[in-house]
């Protein structure tokens, strides 16, 4: 970060923004507290900006978050250093996702091939992105699955502080435990009724009834690393394990008591990111996860919790953004929703539609992120 106050260089996992991080029953130098802290991103009289920020989001957070304060430049996928970002980046990302890689192992009884060291190598200089999540605090986007099953995509507004809590929370990533407009609307809000005078309420408004709140708490890293030489692995060694059957660290998120001891990002990053996604969330085989929903009835399992490289929301995708490369029929995967031909099928897009090749945030070209697993 920049220097605040006094205090350095600082990284943003619970709170360095903060203006007074101190032991609890320390005594606090107020001005020293406040120095350059407060003052940096907002002004009580004078804000351009919600929350009384100098200046909107995402730009007030490039002011340090582009390679020319904070240690890492999630702009553009790297850090101050040249290291890959482990969650790519806004405008470039430095995946290699033309370059990834694995290896076969022998058959066993059943057929079953293994598949070993799976490597989705960084690259020297990141690429521009093909899909990111869209932050820029004015254009909606489609939020893919979700609401309830049957319910159509809606529309959503995102910007920085819709995923993190600047001011720190002590979870990952200062992650907040619900992004910001998550809940979706179960019954539409109904409007008071007036009386022809335009005075009189004759019926008071109804406020809309939106879906239960689901807060999901990721323990935060010990040490922080931000960077990674392989795209592959998507856990984080540094976050607190939660163990399964065998006992110790209570369980948490979407894991299991049968489930192997894993990492505390992996075991509750699904949950995570199924707060908005809501439909997303499958704990089977493909064959039984049957929804009720026209545009996901089966669903590939996006909770095994125990390791990175098992079936994972993180496995497959990156948060922020992904420079991977998409061509013929990968190029034309239509968005969930899309026309239908007389058969049920989707129509694949075709150059020049919205959408086609965009990498939907995955980590190999072409679709390939299926194949760091099966074998095909």
């Amino acid at each position: 970060m920049v220097t605040m106050g006094g205090v350095g260089p600082a990284q943003a996992d619970n709170g360095p923004h903060m203006s007074s991080a101190q032991v609890a029953g320390s005594s606090v130098i107020i001005a020293q507290a406040g120095a350059g802290k407060c003052a940096t991103c907002h002004r009580a009289h004078t804000a351009a900006a919600e929350y009384l920020l100098i200046q909107a989001q995402p730009a007030l957070c490039y002011t340090c978050h582009d390679g020319t304060g904070a240690t890492t430049d999630v702009k553009n996928g790297v850090t101050t250093g040249g290291l890959a970002l482990r969650g790519g980046g806004f405008n470039t990302a430095a995946i290699g996702s033309g370059n990834a890689t694995k290896k076969l192992g022998q058959a066993d009884a059943t057929g079953r091939i293994a598949t070993t060291d799976q490597t989705i190598p960084a690259l020297a200089t990141p690429a521009t992105t093909t899909s990111k999540h869209l932050i820029d605090g004015v254009t909606g986007g489609t939020v893919w699955g979700n609401g309830a099953n049957g319910a159509a995509a809606r529309s959503l507004t995102l910007e920085c502080g819709s995923c993190h809590d600047p001011h720190g929370n002590g979870n990952y990533r200062i992650l907040k435990p619900m992004p910001v407009d998550s809940q979706w609307v179960v019954t539409a809000a109904i409007p008071a009724v007036y009386a022809a005078d335009g005075v009189t309420v004759v019926t008071k408004a109804v406020a809309a009834v939106m879906s239960p709140a689901s807060n999901v708490q990721i323990p935060d890293a010990g040490a922080k690393v931000y960077s990674t030489a392989n795209y592959w692995l998507a856990g984080d060694t540094n976050v607190p394990t939660n163990v399964g059957a065998a006992g110790g660290a209570a369980l948490t998120g979407t894991a299991k008591a049968t489930d192997h001891a894993g990492d505390g990002y992996i075991q509750n990053v699904s949950s995570w990111c199924t707060t908005c996604h809501t439909k997303y969330l499958a704990g089977g085989s493909s064959y039984k996860t049957a929804s009720g929903d026209a545009n996901g009835m089966y669903k590939h399992r996006s909770d095994a919790n125990y390791k990175a490289g098992a079936a994972n929301c993180i496995t497959c995708h990156v948060s922020h953004g992904s420079n991977a490369s998409m061509i013929e029929d990968s190029a034309g995967v239509p968005t969930p929703g899309a026309p239908k031909a007389a058969n049920g099928v989707a129509i694949p897009l075709k150059t020049g539609d919205a959408g086609f090749g965009d990498s939907k945030l995955l980590r190999v070209n072409n679709r390939g992120t299926c194949v760091m697993c099966h074998n095909v």
